[in-house]
């Protein structure tokens, strides 16, 4: 929707820059409080008062009159949406046994990444159905309302699960995990690198493609599904992949380094096919690392509200990085003149991937004889 909304708001590249960073910067701003603070009330009610706020964010941001107030409804609406995130870690504790986290956390994922390739598929159809890209934020503003009002029908808890957690832990601040496990800060911070190339390529990419490849804007719109489809195939593998070699580092550093000349060549590459077999390569490598990362604070078999602060840790430091890659291929774009510049420019961040994969120990429950105390302090 970029280029409709830079046309009629008179966006500049910084501008959009900052649109595509900001889901980072709220996800910072809200991630650790509310795992904190939000932990203590029913997961049920957190995440519906997410999605309807969320609709509500959403049907604002296709009214907004300016780019300064786009930013801003753009911003309230991730710190709603992301104040879910630590219901989810609390419902998975709920429902689900240890050696069934790793593949709930991959379907999570992939779900996650199915809705993405959904929406940047259909986008460009709907901007002409709909007439435009106010229209496609009321229409998307009136499902997530609608999904929150489904989500009173089939929302669950298991109160037994929730009155069986250890009092004492309800009691203590949850916050202390970090100092328990100090490992789990290089862990949070590991895939800030890959999270900044990730939001520069959603972001731009479909432009470059517009201007080097021979398609229109619903066929750049169809190709990039390709790179949330490996993201999707990646999301799915992880959990299966991970059991059968009993480790979780390797997914970390073998991401970092194929990343780098996957995304060197996707961004000078004139094919098509081409580009479509990069784009699902890079896509897979940029989300084969997540569930894993995800995973590996159930692997310690903490409290469920440690569980939630340790998840919002690296909700908190991976945006921080993460926010900063559209803004910066926007300011080398400005700068060189070169979009395909820009986005060189930030090929080499995912090897933060290497470092953490490398510096965090492993924590596969399938490794015989590794407990949770082996990782403290």
């Amino acid at each position: 929707m970029l280029p409709s909304m830079t046309e009629e708001l008179g966006i500049t590249p910084v501008q959009a820059g900052m649109l595509g960073g900001v889901w980072f910067f709220g996800s910072a701003v809200v991630s650790l409080p509310a795992s904190i603070w939000l932990s203590r009330y029913s997961p049920k009610r957190i995440t519906f008062l997410s999605l309807l706020l969320s609709g509500c964010t959403v049907l604002l941001q296709g009214w907004a009159p300016a780019f300064i107030s786009l930013l801003v409804f753009r911003f309230l609406f991730v710190i709603v949406a992301v104040s879910r995130m630590q219901a989810e870690v609390l419902l998975i504790h709920q429902w689900f046994a240890p050696r069934q986290i790793g593949t709930v956390l991959g379907v999570s994922t992939g779900m996650m990444v199915i809705g993405q390739m959904i929406a940047v598929g259909l986008t460009p159809y709907l901007l002409i159905a709909l007439s435009g890209w106010r229209n496609v934020y009321y229409a998307l503003g009136l499902i997530m309302i609608a999904m929150a009002c489904l989500w009173v029908i089939i929302g669950r808890e298991r109160s037994q699960a929730r009155s069986t957690e250890n009092k004492g832990n309800q009691d203590q601040s949850p916050i202390n995990v970090l100092r328990t496990y100090k490992f789990l800060w290089i862990l949070a911070a590991a895939p800030s690198g890959a999270a900044l190339a990730f939001s520069a390529v959603m972001t731009f990419w479909p432009t470059l493609a517009l201007e080097t490849l021979p398609l229109s804007l619903t066929e750049v719109g169809s190709l990039m599904t390709v790179f949330l489809l490996g993201g999707m195939a990646a999301a799915f593998a992880a959990a299966p992949l991970s059991s059968r070699i009993r480790r979780r580092k390797p997914f970390l550093w073998l991401a970092g380094i194929l990343l780098p000349p996957l995304y060197v060549a996707l961004f000078t590459t004139n094919s098509i096919f081409i580009a479509g077999l990069l784009l699902f390569l890079a896509g897979w490598n940029a989300q084969i690392w997540v569930p894993i990362i995800r995973t590996i604070p159930f692997d310690l078999q903490l409290a469920p509200r440690e569980t939630a602060v340790a998840t919002g840790l690296g909700m908190t430091l991976l945006p921080i990085v993460g926010a900063m890659g559209p803004p910066l291929v926007g300011l080398v774009q400005e700068i060189t003149g070169s979009l395909e510049i820009g986005l060189l420019s930030i090929i080499a961040f995912p090897l933060t991937l290497v470092i953490g994969g490398f510096l965090i120990p492993e924590t596969s429950p399938n490794r015989n004889g590794t407990t949770a105390r082996d990782f403290e302090h």
